[in-house]
């Protein structure tokens, strides 16, 4: 701790044990409602009492009434199709994990159309080891004859195909009796198609398969339709119906039309829902949605067709494809395609053409749901249900949202908030209290001032166990970020029927006031900076359930100078809130006597956890929030899966060896691979040199091969550090801007005015 801080905190707590403070009520904050009008639908749970682990998929079958619910892990369950049943309990209808000694994770499953008769179901699950050529299988099962249960000894394996990060993982009969099969590219989310398979038909991967299962070939237990579309081009596997897509998750077909709909899960920049037909190709990895990006991928056979619909990662961020509703429970959504988003758990609609129903006219969003929507499936009578992740799932539905009417009276400027007595001095409101913490998020070097409101003075309760605590309605958390003395920016993360929502205020030239920010947020030049405010669903994406939606309002960041025993004194905090402090201690990054692993482990949950931790939503499942150990954050010694960036022998974490690091790498470059992916797009020199000095701390460091990118990330530590100062400066800037290699480059951006 600096001396300065150890004097302050000296005299508050002396000053503090003399009177007890006592807490204001806050009566000033009108912020209610939304700028935006009320969704028209809400999520409502069907049967509270039922809740699964894991669960990815929700089969439908009509002529048994009933409705399975395929879990991770192997298990499936059986339930009613009728969600007006009182209180079913759950009946178990596999265990495949038990039956199958190689099992690892089960995706979905279909029942054939003649299941009456042949008591045929079809599973798509993976086997232990990742990325095998016959890692992925689609095998047929059938069910014993005395009782609805899959009698495991009966399976035959129809089709195998590599496994990896994105195995596509749904499956469904079509009107026309076939089997549809989505496969994903089968690799890591980045670099994009690592494999190159997204326009090869040499093999099964990133495509829609059609097969005929009541047929067979000699050696296989299936039959290829002859009206398949590529079944005439040299060596491509016949199996394909379309092809182009980077990990298709959940299908369905129209119930009137027949046509075939598929999400699919973009990239870093669109999510996607295709209209599929016979020898469509869907571009990846040319495209993504909109966007070019591998251009000189050789194409197949098939002109690309566009998608039906595309959201920016504004909205969505992982698309989950859904159902066309058919209950007259919601008239309004009679035929209307529901699908969601896994990330911000938003659910929309897409409205169908009349006279055709093939094309899309207009899409709304429907519900905002804040759950990881992982999975759709319908119930009796054209019911869409659909599952959170991953634990204590539940089936939901939607029903109307009781809150009617049209964009509420929300404070449109700052100074209507009531969160300050007076704005321009930014002096909180009387039961405002301001708080700091101990390690600050970069903000392309703007600084922050934080506060919390809680009505009525209530209190924010910390269970004992759970990480997750009750926070009262009308909580309110402040940020103002400012850049050489200029306010640019207060944030607002406001807590209302159940649910966090985030706002951005715009700050004028004169620093009177606040101007809120639209929907979609945006960005533009202030000053010197390039700077963005977020959209709603970005804020949604980083306040996400992982970090219990608040980033810096957490115990281990509180922990100092007395503010927690201040804040349970005035009753802002429950006891177990202080105790959390304990399992997640953190300290000042800039505080050099503190312990140079617990200043990193500081910066990195600042500036990192939100998205890398459990059910964070980073699609890389390092953890990196303060309660984790270091031997527990799948980052020691762990080869990248998102590419190594030239290092040498490159891991997400060296013990040692920073510059051999993809961490450490992906924080000091504003170029290739920087992170985070939403936020500062510059480097924190401080944050740079702490990591450095703690992955270094943990081992042996060898010098770097000369001229490849770890001796280039060497040079610019030396840089960050000042070892590199004037002529050797220039000259290690120079050669970057010289070399070929754009990760060079983008490793030196910063200095490119120097």
């Amino acid at each position: 701790m600096h001396r300065v801080s150890v004097i302050f905190a000296i005299l508050y707590c002396s000053a503090f044990s003399l009177a007890e403070e006592s807490r204001l009520p806050w009566t000033s904050s009108k912020v209610k409602g939304s700028p935006e009008p009320p969704k028209p639908y809400v999520a409502e749970i069907v049967w509270p009492h039922l809740t699964f682990e894991n669960a990815t998929d929700i089969a439908h079958l009509p002529s048994r009434k009933k409705i399975f619910v395929t879990q991770q892990r192997g298990k499936i369950f059986v339930l009613p199709d009728d969600i007006e049943s009182d209180m079913p309990q759950l009946e178990l209808f596999a265990d495949l994990k038990q039956a199958i000694p190689e099992f690892a994770s089960s995706f979905s499953i279909a029942f054939h159309p003649r299941f009456e008769s042949n008591g045929e179901v079809y599973v798509f699950y993976r086997i232990f080891d990742r990325n095998m050529d016959d890692g992925t299988r689609i095998s047929r099962f059938r069910v014993f004859d005395d009782r609805l249960e899959l009698n495991p000894e009966t399976e035959e394996i129809l089709i195998t195909f590599r496994s990896g990060g994105h195995n596509g993982g749904h499956l469904g009969f079509g009107p026309d009796g076939m089997l549809y099969i989505l496969t994903g590219d089968s690799e890591v989310p980045s670099p994009p198609d690592p494999l190159d398979t997204g326009q090869d038909l040499t093999d099964l991967l990133s495509s829609v398969l059609r097969i005929d299962v009541d047929k067979r070939v000699p050696g296989k237990f299936y039959h290829v339709p002859e009206d398949n579309p590529f079944l005439d081009v040299p060596r491509a596997r016949p199996e394909i119906w379309a092809y182009g897509f980077r990990n298709p998750w959940k299908l369905c077909f129209h119930p009137k039309t027949g046509d075939l709909w598929v999400g699919d899960v973009g990239w870093e920049l669109w999510e996607m829902l295709y209209r599929v037909e016979r020898g469509s190709n869907f571009g990846w990895p040319i495209i993504e949605g909109a966007a070019v990006i591998k251009p000189d991928t050789d194409p197949g056979p098939s002109p690309i067709s566009a998608a039906a619909v595309m959201h920016p990662h504004t909205e969505f961020a992982s698309i989950t494809g859904g159902y066309v509703s058919q209950t007259d429970r919601l008239p309004g959504l009679k035929d209307v395609y529901l699908y969601g988003d896994y990330v911000t758990g938003q659910l929309w609609g897409a409205w169908f053409d009349e006279k055709t129903g093939k094309t899309i006219v207009d899409k709304q969003y429907l519900a905002d749901t804040r759950l990881q929507i992982v999975s759709f499936g319908q119930a009796a009578n054209g019911e869409v249900l659909f599952l959170d992740w991953p634990r204590d799932q539940h089936l939901y539905r939607l029903v109307p949202n009781p809150v009617k009417g049209s964009a509420q009276d929300f404070p449109r400027k700052l100074s209507e908030a009531g969160v300050f007595s007076d704005l321009q001095k930014q002096l909180p409101a009387d039961g405002v209290y301001p708080f700091s913490i101990n390690g600050e998020m970069w903000h392309d070097g703007a600084t922050a001032e934080r506060w919390i409101g809680i009505p009525e003075e209530e209190t924010i309760q910390q269970p004992e166990r759970g990480p997750f605590a009750t926070i009262p309605e009308g909580t309110v958390l402040a940020k103002t970020l400012s850049h050489e003395g200029r306010k640019i920016e207060t944030q607002l993360l406001h807590f209302e029927n159940k649910a966090w929502q985030g706002y951005s205020y715009r700050w004028n030239k004169e620093q009177s006031d606040a101007e809120l920010v639209d929907a979609a947020g945006k960005t533009e030049k202030i000053g010197d900076l390039s700077w963005t405010f977020h959209s709603r669903a970005d804020c949604v994406r980083c306040h996400n359930i992982g970090s219990d939606y608040r980033l810096a309002f957490q115990p281990g960041q509180l922990n100092r100078d007395g503010q927690l025993e201040r804040f349970q004194s005035l009753g802002l905090i429950n006891d177990h809130f202080v105790k959390k402090a304990e399992k997640e201690p953190a300290a000042e990054v800039a505080d050099e006597a503190a312990p140079i692993d617990l200043r990193a482990r500081t910066w990195l949950s600042a500036n990192c956890a939100h998205c890398h931790r459990l059910r964070g939503g980073g699609s890389v499942t390092i953890k990196t929030n303060l309660s984790e150990k270091l031997e527990n954050m799948d980052l020691l010694g762990i080869k990248p899966l998102k590419g190594g960036f030239g290092l040498d022998d490159p891991k997400l974490l060296s013990a040692g060896q920073p510059f051999n690091s993809v961490l450490y790498y992906r924080s000091v470059t504003s170029g290739v691979g920087h992170m985070p992916m939403i936020g500062a797009k510059t480097v924190d020199p401080l944050g740079a040199k702490v990591l450095h000095d703690w992955i270094a701390s943990l081992g042996d460091s060898p010098e770097p091969k000369p001229g490849g990118v770890s001796a280039a990330l060497q040079s610019k530590h030396r840089i960050f550090t000042g070892e590199l100062k004037g002529e050797e400066k220039a000259q290690a800037i120079q050669s970057a801007k010289e070399s070929s290699d754009p990760i060079i480059n983008g490793l030196f951006q910063e200095f490119s005015d120097d």
